[in-house]
């Protein structure tokens, strides 16, 4: 422990404490003026039993602790509901300690949820709530957070409430809203003009000066509304000591259901309030926290606070700041603050009970206002947006809207229920409208299988029998109908769909059923579906396997990427359209590299040939070779492929077909082959040496020029068909 965590702790002591008792205050007014004093004790153990623990167990060392705006409305709920219940109300004593018993039970029950949440790495969770159910949540909060602060700022009797000032201005009391509102206009100007003194400390110290000099200036002692008789007690854990009083018929479903669903509530938004904290101190300590142990700390801190009664607890971005700026580096600091408040509070608890209660609610209603959402108002500026965007932005203004309204009419518990569910449900939609990321014919993309004229030709005739579609996301009940739907539809003049799955991150049960039923709506009219870029997500391939999918569509049906499907149906369309002979064996004749050969010319090249066999398998060139031959494939199939420098692997670039020239550039530039080329099956090929060829052009410089002529024409063929390929991925 040093100096700076010495400093660091007093500094956030002084911004907690307030904060403490006012949330304490508000959480518990149901309860009456007779249990404010306690209702102190209450917000004041959050931070000091609470606090404390969670920065010894946290993961984040200079977090600070304490009770927070949102929780406090959460536990003003539950207090509020409780109070007014039936069966509590006809007991003529006890009601507050059963009261704060099963208010200190919501509070075990959210602790319990954080530390499951640490231990199961489920903190990530909450990062999943749609933003604009934590937005309306957050706005529904500030609206009754103020609300419920107008009658002490007003000071209103305790039969009176704030809607009976918009008809009777004279219920309200003078001094005390003079009071509350310097007090709330010295926060203000605090936080603008004096920013090294927390604007909460001002705000206290201005309130309370102006209530003190109240006499000497009105001439009278006035009547204001105070905390009353605090104090000086040590906490002690006796919160459930009131659950033995409580009735039978008060254990119902209904109430445990409600308890656990509450408890849940706090501990989902105490992590995000603790974890929001945490990454705000990581921008400023530039380091990475520990969320799990994070999570563990706090609940930890929040289950051991509700055997004292205890508000629920949670990281604090500003108190957090001023622990770091005045010094605070280490976990102690947290544990510091916490030791001062109890030392504060032990040694000022009769004065810190005279404090005007409007004094503490202008206190609260500052955080209510600054707890606005002020991207809402972005979303109101928005709206006018054209397009479909302003669907997207009318849907989150929607839930945000409708999240703060139930929040304010009913409860947060259907509060979040609705958010989840309309988000959820404009999820589905959305996801559902189409999982096609783009979508082509291989018209405008061949294989890589490099092919002759003859058959490019009869390729380019057919190329509209194949559709390919890139598939996106995960393909679901939400949007596997659609898929299907437009599937069919597009595939009513092609013969051949080939879904990249490369993509998709996700198949259901649905998802499944709809491929397996879309490739036997395709057979139905003699049509195939193709699959590609599935076998490397293994989840996918075993779903695949389980759901029935691989028993129903061929295992050949399956491939490793897109380019070897289309290879796949080229060679069925060559096959159909193509004589096999023909196709698959060449005379010199028929090769484009002897184009415009007379009968003479291809007998003296002839002549300068020599045919060589290779079996499957058999290297034809190896890359860094220096030789300088002229390879022309007349029957089977060879790849070019390339060895990969990080992982030594191989890499097809192209497979070529009889009839095509191999080599060529090793026989123009005169440098080291760049590739292997290999032997797919048994393959023949015509050689023309390098010194063959330099004789050619010595005595037959004509025809040398002619093949030289022909190789530039099959380059600039490959090089076209690249570039239309290029186009079409730069147009995407």
């Amino acid at each position: 422990m040093g100096k700076g965590d010495l400093m660091g702790g007093l500094s956030a002591a002084i911004i907690t404490l307030p904060m403490s008792i006012a949330y304490g205050i508000a959480a518990f007014s149901a309860l009456g003026p007779e249990f404010r004093p306690h209702a102190a004790l209450i917000g004041l153990n959050a931070a000091i039993v609470g606090g404390f623990v969670a920065a010894l167990l946290g993961g984040v060392p200079t977090q600070i602790s304490g009770p927070k705006a949102p929780l406090t409305l959460i536990m003003t709920t539950v207090v509020a509901s409780l109070a007014a219940d039936p069966i509590l109300q006809d007991l003529s004593t006890g009601k507050e300690w059963i009261v704060l018993g099963m208010a200190s039970l919501c509070v075990a029950v959210g602790g319990i949820t954080q530390i499951l949440s640490g231990r199961l790495g489920m903190g990530n969770i909450v990062k999943y709530i749609p933003y604009p159910v934590v937005s309306g949540f957050m706005n529904g909060i500030a609206i009754l957070l103020i609300w419920n602060q107008l009658p002490s700022f007003l000071g209103l009797a305790a039969t009176d409430s704030a809607t009976h000032v918009l008809f009777d201005f004279s219920t309200v009391d003078g001094m005390t809203l003079l009071i509350g509102a310097c007090t709330l206009i010295s926060i203000f100007v605090s936080k603008r003009c004096f920013k090294k003194i927390p604007s909460f400390l001002t705000g206290l110290t201005v309130g309370t000066a102006i209530f003190l000099l109240m006499p000497v200036f009105a001439g009278s002692a006035h009547q204001i509304a105070a905390i009353g008789d605090l104090r000086a007690v040590f906490p002690s854990p006796t919160a459930f000591s009131g659950l033995r009083d409580l009735p039978f018929d008060f254990f119902s479903g209904a109430w445990m259901l409600k308890i656990g669903m509450y408890g849940i509530i706090l501990g989902v938004v105490g992590s995000m309030e603790s974890l929001m904290s945490a990454v705000a101190i990581d921008n400023i300590r530039g380091s990475r926290h520990d969320s799990k142990k994070e999570l563990f700390g706090q609940g930890m801190g929040n289950l051991i606070a509700s055997f004292f009664g205890s508000l629920y607890a949670a990281g604090s971005i500003p108190r957090s700041i001023a622990n770091y700026k005045a010094g605070g580096r280490h976990n102690i600091s947290g544990a510091i603050c916490s030791l001062m408040i109890l030392f504060i509070f032990l040694t000022f608890a009769p004065q810190i009970g005279k404090i005007p209660l409007s004094v503490f609610a202008a206190i609260i209603i500052y955080v209510g206002i600054n707890l606005f959402d002020r991207s809402t108002l972005r979303l109101f500026q928005a709206i006018r947006t054209p397009g479909s965007l302003r669907r997207d932005v009318s849907v989150s203004l929607l839930v945000n809207l409708g999240v703060a309204a139930i929040t304010v009419s009913i409860n947060l518990i259907w509060a979040v229920i609705v958010g989840l569910a309309i988000s959820t449900a404009y999820f589905i939609v959305k996801m559902g409208t189409s999982v096609i990321r783009r979508e082509y014919t291989a018209e405008l993309i061949c294989s890589n299988r490099v092919r002759d004229c003859r058959q490019i030709t009869i390729l380019n005739e057919n190329k509209n029998a194949i559709n390919v579609f890139e598939l996106q996301g995960p393909i679901f009940f939400g949007s596997a109908d659609r898929l299907a739907q437009i599937l069919e539809a597009r595939m009513a003049a092609a013969t051949y769909c080939i879904l990249d799955m490369k993509q998709v991150t996700e198949i259901d049960s649905t998802g499944a059923t709809i491929l397996a039923r879309l490739h036997k709506s395709l057979r139905k009219t003699n049509k195939w579906l193709l699959i590609s870029h599935i076998n490397a997500n293994h989840g996918l391939v075993q779903f695949l396997a389980i759901s029935g999918v691989k028993q129903v569509i061929p295992e050949d049906h399956f491939f490793s990427n897109t380019d070897l499907a289309i290879e796949w149906v080229e060679d069925r369309l060559l096959e159909r359209f193509c004589p096999a002979e023909s196709c698959r064996q060449f005379e010199l004749n028929d090769l484009d590299i002897f184009l415009g050969f007379s009968p003479d010319e291809l007998d003296q090249m002839e002549t300068l040939l020599t045919k060589i066999s290779f079996l499957k398998g058999e290297m034809v060139i190896r890359e860094g070779d220096t030789d300088r031959d002229l390879y022309i494939l007349m029957r089977g199939l060879v790849s070019v492929k390339i060895i990969l420098p990080l992982s030594q692997g191989e890499k097809r670039l192209f497979t070529f077909s009889a009839g095509v020239v191999i080599g060529e550039m090793a026989l123009l530039d005169g440098k080291p082959r760049s590739a292997n080329v290999q032997a797919d099956e048994d393959s023949e090929v015509f050689c023309l040496s390098r010194a063959n060829f330099d004789k050619l052009l010595a005595r037959k410089p004509q025809v040398a020029a002619k093949l030289l002529k022909n190789i530039a024409m099959v380059l600039s063929h490959r090089l076209r068909a690249r570039s239309d390929e290029l186009r079409m991925w730069a147009d995407y």
